[in-house]
């Protein structure tokens, strides 16, 4: 008898690879720029900058996330029925 093999939903699997490449970019990306091309700012907007790449790249993981949960939500028929 055979076993059935679980495996991770090619949606799932796409937006766990896109969550460790945004991440890996926005570190990468940030530490490059504030190495290489702002020589004349001081430390607060070096930080400013790191900050600013972090809030654009969480928003971008939260964006992908919430699309996924809403559909597997909404064809599990789960979308508003905790409220009945």
């Amino acid at each position: 008898m055979e076993k059935e093999v679980n495996q991770m939903p090619r949606g799932l699997m796409a937006r766990a690879v896109a969550s460790i490449v945004t991440l890996a970019a926005f570190l990468a990306g940030s530490l490059v720029f504030v190495g290489f091309y702002t020589s004349d700012y001081d430390l607060f907007q070096k930080i400013v900058v790191v900050l600013v790449a972090m809030i654009i790249a969480i928003a971008a993981l939260a964006i992908l996330w919430i699309t996924y949960a809403g559909r597997w939500a909404g064809r599990r028929g789960m979308m508003g029925r905790w409220r009945d």
